[in-house]
């Protein structure tokens, strides 16, 4: 197993947390995601399953586009996210990019083994407090889960805002109240799990699922 992470605290703790468990050994212990690339190119089959936090973006682009690698590349290998942003949304994403699995950095320690012994074992794990928004009734349930996507509108004013432009530059631009445009915004916010502009400008890649 490899642990991908750029906290070392976090990656230590998951290898105190496995050392008990025989069967679970960490192999590799990295902190960017060419190292990660760079061993599994050296080495294929010496790594069983990848834990790793994908979404903040890394030396080699968005968190998606490495789980859209590692899935194009070694279709056979399990990536199970590990994250402190855990929502429908950043779910669906990371599911839909390649992950079999997705849990938050705060649940207990035994739902981290719980998950790992289910993605090793073919499956997918999602968060269970998830399960009932995504239409998950199991961790084994491979379907992936369903969102209400964005309105061409709605794509376009998140589109202007991460360009910087105020809700007020937006309204004028297009002819409109300051209140619909916002109201678009607001909409857009809680169709993507997202409490304002600063979580937009971080997880912007969900717009590409939204």
């Amino acid at each position: 197993m490899a642990v991908l992470d750029p906290h070392p605290v976090l990656r230590l703790g998951v290898e105190v947390l496995l050392r008990p468990h025989s069967n679970l050994r960490v192999a590799a212990s990295l902190s960017c995601e060419g190292d990660l690339l760079q061993l599994l190119e050296r080495n294929p089959t010496g790594i069983d399953l990848v834990v790793v936090d994908a979404l903040p973006l890394g030396d080699q682009g968005d968190g998606l586009a490495l789980l859209r690698e590692l899935s194009r590349r070694w279709p056979a290998l399990p990536v199970l996210v590990l994250s402190a942003y855990c929502n429908a949304s950043t779910v669906t994403s990371a599911m839909r990019a390649g992950a079999r699995g997705f849990l938050s950095k705060s649940t207990p320690p035994e739902w981290l083994l719980r998950a790992i012994n289910v993605v090793a074992r073919g499956g997918r794990f999602v968060p269970p407090e998830l399960r009932a928004e995504l239409r998950l009734p199991h961790a084994r349930n491979t379907r992936l889960p369903v969102l209400t996507p964005l309105s061409p509108r709605e794509r376009q004013v998140l589109g202007l805002v991460l360009k910087g432009e105020t809700t007020s530059e937006i309204a004028e631009r297009w002819g409109r109240s300051p209140s619909t445009v916002s109201s678009q915004k607001s909409a857009a916010y809680r169709k993507l799990g997202i409490r304002g502009d600063c979580d937009l400008f971080r997880f912007r890649h969900l717009l590409e699922c939204g």
